[in-house]
């Protein structure tokens, strides 16, 4: 029964259906489609408010009179949020049943976040703790949001699913960029961040509408697993008392649902090769926001409008997540991620060679875009299988807040080490670390990451624990109509 604790949706049932009204408007706010609509909102509002600040702050760090290494101390921060709110989301969401609740609250620490931006540019200090708060709110959403659609999609729709919500991530970090530096140049330096409020207040409006089909059934289910117990438990005291023999306790012991925690997970191979890949991911983007918008001003002369552009080569190509994730549904994430993890590599490296022309660097972004976008998404799916796989299907958040944490760990090392290299060396010195750093985690996902083999016993295991579930809620309705009839012969 353990693996009833948490469960991932098929369709309403009639458990949930009885508890919800029939209407149009509340099965709209408890589909899948809403759902995933919702999640790829959150993300693009996360990653577009993320897009619009992080390009305008080694500017603002400059008008301060401070070294590039400020900058990288920004972006630590919100790595550092991160880090702190994804364990804390993840098991609380877990032990809650629900993961709307924490996603608003997540979300109002990205509404202080954007206040605080707005209103303390001459204030370093409250720089770094509105960046903290952002973080906190980005590891809240994506270890929730990626938790959701866990609980709710089987392991061979799941990349697909996954990939289109990831469109929202690219229209955030590709709308971002551009859209902040041309609100702040023409309109003026608090608008970007007004325009944050407002998707911000629109979002806050789509999460409070959510209603998690998963919520009703997980209860329904962990009540029933209770009483089990404590019934289980009373007739083993029964039989204790009425036992002979020498050994009158040797009893069984009741079974105890038991929550998988984070160290168990760690203890996977595929798991911790699915989050070394997370790393490094944020490692690379990391260690070239803070240095890329100063080389392409030194280098090419560009306007911050023009930096906000050139930014949207590295995230325009992030569209190909569906079929990314499409393709891993069906053939696995090892030959896939590998084959991109290594490209990805070799195209960071060509972007710090000197005197490489501004539409071959455009060129190179494009590839380096595509190819994070290619074996990122496929872990996703991984994180999912082996929550399954290992034995317990109520880790899904937990998983995700492993996910986010090593993602926030690769944050802050890589704007730190990249802007300490670029300072005291040169953009090809810090490629090539971030070059070397990707392609060194190779051997890890040949050997470990899950192909079509294990693709298939993912969707084995999926059908076994819906096959599980929907014993539980049978027996749980049986219950509740036998209480009923009992209830109508007293009367």
């Amino acid at each position: 029964m353990g693996r009833c604790a948490t469960l991932n949706s098929k369709e309403p049932s009639d458990l949930v259906d009885d508890s919800l009204p029939e209407d149009r408007f509340t099965r709209l706010r408890s589909s899948k489609s809403f759902l995933s609509f919702t999640i790829g909102l959150a993300v693009f509002v996360d990653l577009l408010c993320y897009g619009i600040i992080m390009p305008l702050t080694p500017f603002i760090v400059e008008r301060l009179g401070l070294k590039s290494t400020a900058n990288g101390g920004l972006v630590a921060c919100y790595a550092v949020g991160l880090l702190i709110s994804s364990p804390v989301a993840g098991i609380i969401s877990d032990r809650m049943a629900n993961r709307r609740v924490p996603m608003v609250v997540g979300l109002m620490a990205l509404l202080l976040s954007t206040v605080l931006f707005m209103e303390a540019l001459n204030h370093f200090w409250l720089l770094l703790i509105a960046r903290f708060c952002a973080g906190l709110a980005g590891g809240t959403m994506m270890t929730l949001g990626f938790a959701l659609l866990s609980d709710t999609y089987p392991p061979n729709q799941l990349g697909a699913e996954m990939g289109k919500v990831m469109i929202g991530q690219t229209l955030g970090l590709m709308v971002g960029p551009p859209v902040g530096g041309l609100l702040q140049d023409h309109v003026g330096v608090k608008a970007p961040y007004v325009f944050c409020l407002v998707l911000i207040a629109i979002d806050l409006m789509a999460r409070l509408l959510i209603i998690e089909p998963r919520s009703a059934k997980v209860k329904a289910i962990r009540k029933f697993q209770k009483q089990q117990q404590e019934q289980q438990l009373q007739e083993n005291e029964k039989a204790a008392d009425t036992a002979e023999g020498p050994f009158p306790h040797q009893q069984a012991t009741p079974t105890i649902v038991k929550m998988t925690t984070m160290r168990g997970l760690l203890s996977n191979k595929r798991l911790a090769t699915a989050l070394v890949v997370s790393f490094i991911q944020a490692f690379l983007i990391a260690a070239l926001e803070p240095v890329l918008p100063l080389y392409l001003a030194d280098r090419f002369n560009l306007s911050k409008t023009q930096i906000g552009v050139t930014f949207l080569s590295i995230s325009i190509p992030s569209i190909v997540a569906p079929i990314a994730g499409w393709f891993s549904d069906k053939h696995g994430a090892k030959i896939m991620s590998g084959t991109a993890i290594a490209l990805c590599g070799i195209f960071v490296v060509v972007l710090g060679i000197p005197g490489i022309p501004l539409w071959a660097m455009i060129l190179f972004l494009v590839g380096t875009g595509a190819t994070c976008t290619i074996y990122i998404t496929p872990v996703l799916g991984e994180i999912s299988a082996v929550v399954r796989v290992t034995g317990e299907g109520d880790g899904f958040a937990r998983a995700f807040a492993l996910f986010n944490m090593c993602f926030s760990l690769g944050m802050v090392a890589g704007p730190l080490l990249g802007s300490l290299i670029y300072q005291e060396t040169s953009m090809l010195w810090t490629c090539v670390l971030i070059g070397l750093v990707t392609v060194m985690m190779l051997p890890l996902v040949f050997l470990y990451m899950g192909g079509k083999a294990q693709k298939l016993l993912d969707q084995e295991q999926y059908e076994k624990d819906m096959q599980e579930e929907s014993e539980v809620l049978g027996q749980i309705q049986a219950q509740s109509r036998q209480q009923q009839q009992e209830m109508q012969i007293q009367v």
